[in-house]
């Protein structure tokens, strides 16, 4: 007795659907919410020839001052009274953090010494309202101790640092070097972002 041959459409047909079971199979094996996530990088810089001050608690949100490279004219944040309590600023993403929801800042230095391993510890002005650390899974500390490389050009670039919002309040973000502070980020951590609502064009 004769076997049915099978016609070659329909070993088409199952090779697809396999190739399709194995894509599928493979996107839920290897992808994982760490790595399909994707976070916000924020700078935070100091420029050796124009120093900073360290921020205090009484610093105002403003918009995150913007690494330039030297040459490029940078400003020291304004600083102006606040309270410590959260600000309602509806949805202006520079500043609001929700909780446990993590963003990303590093460091940058420019005309630093050359070639040079420059201790950096990233830091805020209200312990504990944000964590930092080297992965997005934690452990988050108040503070996080790093080196930041620099070149030739005494210009250097930190690992990414991990910031959580992990205590409803604000804080300000910045890192402390040998030789003065960076700009800062201010955070003001929120339980919830309640968006204003998207009007109806007619």
């Amino acid at each position: 007795m004769r076997r049915p041959v099978p016609s070659k459409s329909s070993n088409l047909f199952k090779r697809g659907i396999v190739s399709i079971a194995l894509a599928l199979v493979s996107l839920f094996i290897f992808a994982s919410p760490g790595k399909s996530q994707t976070f916000e990088r924020s700078p935070i810089a100091a420029d050796k020839n124009k120093p900073l001050q360290t921020p205090t608690k009484t610093t105002a949100p403003t918009k995150q001052q913007k690494s330039q490279k030297p040459g490029q004219s940078r400003q020291s944040p304004a600083q102006e009274p606040n309270s410590n309590a959260p600000l309602n600023s509806g949805c202006v993403f520079e500043d609001i953090l929700v909780l446990d929801t993590i963003r990303i800042v590093f460091v940058q230095l420019f005309g630093y010494p050359p070639n040079s391993a420059i201790p950096v510890t990233v830091t805020q002005t209200n312990a504990g309202v944000v964590g930092y650390a080297l992965t997005p899974a934690g452990p988050f500390a108040p503070t996080l101790n790093t080196v930041v490389n620099t070149d030739s050009d005494g210009y250097g670039e930190s690992v990414d640092v991990y910031t959580q919002g992990q205590l409803v309040g604000t804080t300000t973000t910045y890192a402390d070097t040998p030789f003065g502070p960076t700009s800062y980020i201010f955070f003001n951590v929120l339980p919830q972002c309640n968006c204003p609502p998207i009007p109806v064009v007619p």
